[in-house]
């Protein structure tokens, strides 16, 4: 098969996956980074009254003709409290941040700004702004929504909560089975030779899963026996998705593809144009997909940040694009090859405090704790001319 670029597969992917449209209903405060599934109308006006945004006093503009001025404090409202008394003609309430104003009152007089003594106030000057806010300033019941799909974050909580949802509909988080491949590889704490190695990227994809809203089940780690990856595939047919690590490429003991296709799994694409990456394999039987990530580690990690990821939003009815921010390159670039190359890298700062990114000297495949030393990707486009100190580059955050 013919080496696809990035973007390609990517689309392939994305347009292949069916997501599983089976939805619940959850607490709101648990539904973070999940994707809303309905829309959702604000059941109350926020602010529900004309509120105070101050500390001071509120009264009628009507009064202020002259300065100073002497008004009689009729009340003290409290945030919560219902105001009692109408603002009359020479009358001032005693108002606080989040206070209901009473009827009558069109301004509110910063605190600083009077003088407070025996039940009156004198006002000394007032600001331009009335330090109001109104009803239904930020939402109004009824008319204001969130529309599905929406990945829910801490601050849409906290927006969901204001328009007093208790319970929100979300997709139900996807299946994903994970099968690590290889007679090297031992599960990490069990005995170990010099020629066996732990499956550290196993636990690392199962990490990335649930953080991305989906469930992890386990499968192991299969032998390089097309029996044994038969069997263990097989298991994972009831997930709604299934991801290899290993066994993609096209060694003797590479076996994943030969697997597959004995399972009756198409083949979309096999290879793609990247770095780290190259063996990367996405097919699938029916609706079900299956993405083999390689098996250095590295690759392996950063494939699942580019593929993985998105696959997972697309199985939630979620469509999600990396964020990519330009930063400042603090280390010359040779010209790239005819592969999207993803470049660790870290952010430092300058004698002055601006921030640039240094690529890692080592980009070695297997080489995790430069990885685990990474702050972001730099994204080297294909045949990429040389980048120079100081010129910007488009980076991909991944701590």
């Amino acid at each position: 098969m013919k080496h696809l670029a990035v973007d390609k597969a990517r689309k392939i992917i994305f347009n292949s996956i069916k997501p599983i449209n089976k939805t619940e209903k959850i607490k709101t405060r648990d539904s973070y980074n999940r994707i809303l599934s309905e829309q959702i109308f604000a059941k109350r006006n926020q602010p529900s009254t004309n509120i105070s945004s101050m500390d001071g006093f509120a009264v009628n503009k009507k009064d202020l003709s002259f300065l100073p001025k002497k008004l009689k404090i009729v009340e003290e409202i409290k945030a919560g409290n219902k105001p009692i008394k109408k603002i009359l003609t020479g009358d001032a309430t005693r108002v606080f941040t989040g206070s209901t104003l009473p009827k009558g009152a069109n301004k509110v007089i910063l605190q600083e700004n009077c003088h407070q003594k025996n039940g009156k106030v004198l006002i000394n000057s007032y600001e331009e702004e009335d330090y109001i806010r109104k009803k239904g300033e930020d939402f109004k019941k009824d008319i204001f929504s969130l529309k599905p799909p929406r990945m829910i974050s801490s601050n849409d909580i906290a927006l969901i909560s204001s328009m007093n949802h208790k319970n929100i509909c979300v997709f139900k988080k996807p299946k994903i089975a994970i099968l690590a491949n290889g007679n090297e590889l031992i599960e990490v704490g069990e005995n170990l030779n010099d020629f066996l190695l732990p499956a550290a990227t196993k636990p690392a994809i199962i990490s990335l899963v649930r953080r991305w809203g989906g469930i992890p089940i386990d499968l192991g780690i299969a032998k390089d026996e097309t029996a044994a990856i038969t069997t263990l595939l097989k298991k994972g047919l009831n997930a709604d998705m299934i991801v290899t690590i290993g066994g993609a490429s096209i060694g003797k003991y590479d076996l994943i593809y030969s697997s597959l296709k004995k399972l009756k799994f198409k083949l979309k694409f096999w290879k793609i144009a990247m770095r780290p990456g190259k063996p990367l394999m996405f097919g699938s039987k029916g609706i079900k997909p299956i993405l083999g990530l390689p098996g250095n580690p590295v690759s392996s990690m950063i494939c699942s940040q580019i593929f993985l990821k998105m696959a997972i939003y697309a199985l939630q009815g979620y469509k999600h694009e990396d964020i990519t921010v330009n930063m400042i390159l603090g280390e010359n670039l040779p010209k790239n090859t005819d592969r999207k190359h993803y470049m660790r890298a870290r952010i430092t700062y300058t004698k002055k405090g601006d921030s640039i990114v240094i690529p890692l000297t080592n980009q070695d495949s297997a080489s995790l704790k430069n990885l685990s030393e990474s702050d972001v990707l730099i994204i080297r486009e294909p045949n990429d001319k040389k980048a120079r100190i100081g010129s910007k580059i488009k980076v991909i955050p991944i701590k």
